[in-house]
């Protein structure tokens, strides 16, 4: 559309800046929300072994002779069958008119939306593996940090570890809202991004907006898994392995046409080795529309 200043026709130009697109935050950290310790090289799959610890230990009297037992132990399997793939044309003629550098913003943007869609199959692992709290109320400010305490406890009593909680957007705000209007210069409240509360590092996730993320568990069956509903993940990074066997970031030339493609590629293994070390509580009606009390 021309500009007119008066009866004159004014001059257009386009930025060579870009408007930076927008994407879910990095909340899939290694050794803080899982492990890649499992990572051991060219592999489909890979076997963990779990050890059977067999019958209780008791007292007995002195001057006994040991009761045996068989070694027992069962197989994880962590397969790597998702596949996470974002390619872009470029033509060559697009690309030597206009003043940005088209084919590097392209890549950057295709490696920003597949770690997005491996983000979101990732959490929509842990949400369908891990083990989900039984209380499903709407959580206030009233309770949620009962509700911290209270799945942290149910891990502990598990004989498990707890060192991370992802959390809502809801539910970050009203954590921010309690803990940041404390009178105490806390240390673990001067930040507004990580919080460290109970001995859980508390990270804001605003992933849980998708009511249909996919991934592929280790049986190769696709699961379709509703992470709107999801208040807060409790658990321990060392219950849920994460997996990459592929990874390719590239910009080539084309064989079909004048120009190049910007390609991303990642092959990942998703897998909850350790449920118990790991909860996750939803609630049922709307999170910020709660019912009205009777």
């Amino acid at each position: 559309m021309p500009v007119l200043y008066g009866e004159q026709n004014v001059d257009e130009k386009y930025s060579s800046a870009i408007e930076p697109n927008l994407y879910s935050d990095t909340i899939l950290i290694p050794s803080v929300t899982y492990t890649d310790k499992y990572q051991l090289g060219p592999a489909g799959q890979i076997m963990v072994h779990k050890l059977d610890s067999g019958i209780e230990v008791e007292p007995g009297k002195p001057g006994r002779d040991f009761t045996d037992e068989k070694a027992k132990d069962n197989l994880i399997p962590i397969v790597f069958n998702n596949n996470f793939q974002k390619s872009r044309k470029i033509y060559g003629v697009q690309s030597d008119n206009v003043a940005f550098a088209m084919a590097e913003e392209y890549l950057a943007d295709a490696l920003n939306m597949t770690k997005q869609g491996r983000q979101y199959s990732g959490i929509a692992c842990m949400v369908n593996e891990g083990t989900e709290y039984k209380d499903t109320d709407i959580i206030t400010e009233d309770n949620v940090i009962g509700y911290l305490t209270a799945i942290r406890k149910q891990i502990k009593d598990n004989k498990g570890q707890a060192n991370f909680a992802m959390v809502s957007t809801e539910i970050y705000s009203i954590l921010l809202k309690i803990l940041g209007l404390a009178t105490v210069m806390d240390p673990a409240i001067q930040s507004g991004e990580l919080m460290k509360r109970f001995g859980l590092s508390i990270l804001e996730c605003n992933s849980f907006d998708k009511a249909t993320a996919k991934y592929f568990d280790s049986t190769n069956t696709l699961k379709t898994v509703d992470l709107s509903k999801v208040d807060m993940i409790v658990g321990y990074n060392e219950a849920t392995s994460i997996l990459d066997n592929f990874e390719m970031y590239r910009l080539i030339d084309s064989e079909n046409f004048a120009g190049s493609k910007a390609q991303v590629e990642f092959n990942t293994a998703f897998k909850v080795n350790s449920p118990k070390q790991l909860i996750v509580k939803k609630h049922v009606a709307s999170q910020t529309n709660p019912p009205e009390q009777k």
